[in-house]
């Protein structure tokens, strides 16, 4: 397998960092209380020893190899030992990273590398550096891929601890070729909850869905616009907490507008105006959507007290029109004894 250092690139890592709860950097499993607790963690590596690098980051041609080293550090106090793999990733609409167990089937980065060791013991406070290697085929499909290598824990016949635990450094590879960036926004809703002054503004809550369906990862920016009835009213608000998304994947984020009258129908658009991959701009190449919604601002204090209203003038009305009937025989009696002349 012919490759080396040369055929990766470093690329920008976003987003991604802030999921760790999903596949944390250090564990710890329980132990005896004499011994105290296994920590530890795997991280890129040279030969020497973790290097550094947040995740491992590579652009490989089909049909080419890469060669690289992980590291699993020991920070208990007694030896440890742990089971290696490589597995594929996806990405949950909650934004969070999570890989496959062990007993999925791998279909990219967990079908490609190749670990010189797929269980290590490593000494206290020590660490051993991996060797592996990462194949891409040559029918493989350009565009990003997401994995990660993972240590679990094997507890010994005397631990009592039968809870595995996982620890994982990603993968990020982009297999040279054709690029399609594309971006959906494939749901949108919109909630608004009305004060008791008729009158008085109220934030609107919009809840959208991004979804990646192009080839690479892509990093959004967005903002929600909303325009009321003739464009009499409109607003604008920044789309707050969008991350790195996978191919793929999607993204949920909540929006609040705030200071939003209670003007009735209210026509509300999410638009991605910025788009962002490995650190590059590709907007220009991105194809995109936008999506529009209709949330009804009411102002239901105001609409009870006209129906209230309506159903008095309605009752008075009734009311009226009942005792005007019960009034016209008696004043067409009258009227016809006062008109009567006598007989002679």
């Amino acid at each position: 397998m012919s490759s080396t250092r040369s055929s990766l690139a470093t690329l920008t890592v976003l987003g991604f960092l802030a999921a760790a709860a999903a596949l944390p950097s250090a564990a710890h499993a329980a132990a005896d209380d004499d011994a105290g607790p296994q920590t530890w963690a795997v991280a890129p590596a040279t030969a020497d020893g973790p290097d550094g690098r947040p995740a491992f980051d590579y652009v490989v041609e089909p049909g080419d190899s890469a060669d690289d080293a992980v590291a699993v550090r020991n920070l208990g106090e007694r030896p440890l030992t742990v089971a290696l793999y490589a597995q594929d990733a996806v990405q949950t609409p909650e934004n969070a990273f999570e890989v496959l167990t062990e007993q999925d089937d791998a279909e990219r980065i967990g079908a490609w590398v190749r670990l010189d060791a797929t269980e290590v013991t490593v000494p206290a406070r020590s660490n051993v550096v991996v060797p592996f290697t990462v194949t891409v085929p040559e029918g493989a499909e350009p565009g990003d891929h997401a994995g990660a290598i993972v240590a679990v824990s094997t507890p010994s016949e005397a631990d009592s601890a039968t809870v595995q635990y996982r620890v994982g450094t990603r993968i990020h590879l982009r297999v040279a070729g054709l690029v399609d960036a594309a971006l959906d926004i494939d749901r949108i809703d919109g909630s608004y909850e009305g004060r008791w002054a008729p009158w008085a503004t109220a934030p609107l809550d919009v809840v959208a869905t991004l979804e990646n369906t192009g080839n690479v990862r892509v990093e959004p920016a967005a903002h929600v616009r909303v325009t009321g009835l003739f464009g009499w009213w409109s607003a604008e608000a920044p789309v707050d907490g969008l991350d790195e998304i996978l191919p793929e994947g999607a993204q949920s984020v909540v929006t609040e507008v705030g200071d939003v009258p209670p003007i009735g129908p209210l026509w509300v658009t999410v638009e991605i105006t910025d788009v962002t991959s490995a650190g590059q701009d590709v907007t220009g190449i991105t194809a995109i959507t936008s999506a529009t919604t209709v949330v009804w601002a009411v102002p239901w204090v105001l609409v009870v007290i006209i129906a209230l209203l309506a159903v008095a003038m309605t009752v008075a009305i009734v009311n009226l029109r009942r005792r005007l009937r019960g009034a016209d025989p008696v004043a067409a009696s009258t009227h016809a004894d006062a008109g009567a002349a006598p007989l002679l």
